[in-house]
């Protein structure tokens, strides 16, 4: 948008981004604001300075060559150990600038290993207040959540801003749905499981539990002090209660899918979140799904062409358990309760307007339980594509669980 004398007049920060050479006048305003915020200079900036640039002598390096475009394997830099916590792994695929002298005041954040030697890419220098990360180049990188939150740690590392204590998680659920947020929590930096509610009676065994406290009752679960994060893992009727308890009494939610049973409820959950400046969360644990992952690579990159046909399935021919899973009225139903990851699959593959759904359900063997046996699920899409969505206890073969037809290619997954 250009940058112009009140750029840094109600600014904390200004993040510079640009490719295409600065002019004698920005040149002079980010010279001019660095003495009031810091300066960060991403993406292909750096490069866009002259050789002559006062900015780049109180950056504290001497830009050297551009590496062509590859996949860059980062690290933590020698004064980095808080700037990379969290943040989980990045390789993207872009070029940077080797510098080929750096002060000694320059704080190195965050290096590429590179011909046997570790290269500065992201650094701060107090004393001038400008910082450069010259991994940005790329549309994709630019796209990457992960390529936000260094931007988001760079920032925050600037301006001094320090992590928060962990996050004490409260966990209330079934003993099954229970176990996979136990895991989570454990893996997740920055979380601690503070408390337990999931009916068991066994004490918290695994390392990141050793510290949570059994608690019998979940309304004393979800207004603990202790508290700050509730992951609702229970029944899908009683999410809605126990998210808005949870909410009402000031902590943070996260949410089992499905994440209600109506518009409704989920309306009043997200107005509730909001007026409290709460964070409202779905844990849609379908995303990490292997072969969905890949299966979205291949349609993000073209390998099939326009999608023409999308089919996903789920089944076995196996009687029921007879769990609240299978009942109608606690579930949602069988395509509510277990269709919801591959309505969302969908969704997310085909980004088109719905234009119109159909669905089908047949109820013959199972008589036990309230779900249908068999449900299939069509959508049809402004573009002519179709997706077919189909949750069956009556299959006797095992049948493939994606199937992607494309303009110029189709994709079969197990």
């Amino acid at each position: 948008a250009g940058l112009g004398p009140t750029s840094a007049r109600s600014a904390d920060a200004l993040l510079v981004l640009i490719d295409r050479p600065l002019d004698d006048v920005e040149q002079d305003v980010l010279d001019r604001a660095r003495q009031s915020v810091p300066v960060l200079l991403a993406g292909p900036t750096l490069r866009s300075l002259p050789p002559d640039s006062p900015l780049v002598e109180a950056l504290g390096l001497l830009p050297g060559r551009v590496t062509p475009v590859h996949e860059l394997r980062l690290i933590p830099g020698p004064d980095g150990g808080e700037f990379t916590a969290r943040i989980g792994a990045f390789r993207p695929v872009d070029q940077w600038v080797v510098s080929d002298k750096i002060a000694d005041d320059v704080q190195q954040l965050l290096m590429v290993r590179h011909e046997l030697a570790d290269h500065p890419v992201c650094t701060w220098r107090p004393s001038t207040g400008l910082g450069m990360f010259t991994v940005g180049s790329s549309d994709r990188t630019l796209a990457d959540p992960a390529y936000h939150r260094l931007i988001g740690r760079w920032l925050r590392h600037a301006l001094g801003v320090l992590d928060a204590p962990p996050v004490r998680v409260g966990l209330l659920g079934t003993a099954d749905s229970a176990a996979i947020h136990h895991l989570a929590v454990e893996a997740t930096e920055g979380l601690e499981m503070a408390a337990v509610c999931d009916g068991g009676s066994r004490p918290p065994a695994r390392g990141g539990d050793r510290g949570a406290r059994r608690i019998a009752n979940p309304a004393e679960l979800v207004s603990d002090h202790d508290v700050g994060l509730v992951i609702v893992a229970t029944p899908t009727h009683t999410h809605a209660e126990w998210a808005m308890r949870a909410l009402e009494a000031g902590k943070h939610v996260v949410v089992e899918e499905p994440f209600c049973l109506s518009t409704q409820e989920a309306d009043d959950l997200i107005s509730a979140a909001a007026e409290r400046g709460l964070v409202l969360a779905v844990h849609a644990d379908q995303h990490d799904d292997p072969g969905y992952r890949a299966l979205r690579a291949a349609v993000r990159s073209g390998a099939v062409g326009d999608v023409l046909w999308l089919e996903t399935f789920q089944g076995a021919f196996a009687r029921p358990a007879g769990t609240w899973h299978d009942d109608t009225r606690v579930s949602g139903g069988v395509i509510y309760d277990r269709g919801f990851a591959h309505l969302d699959w969908v969704l997310d593959l085909l980004t088109e307007p719905v234009e119109w759904v159909s669905a089908t359900t047949h109820k013959r063997v199972w008589h036990h339980v309230s779900n249908a046996d068999h449900t299939r699920v069509l959508l049809h899409f402004a573009d002519g594509a179709e997706a077919q969505v189909t949750i069956s206890d009556l299959a006797a073969v095992a049948l493939p669980r994606f199937h992607v037809v494309g303009s110029t290619a189709s994709i079969i997954s197990e």
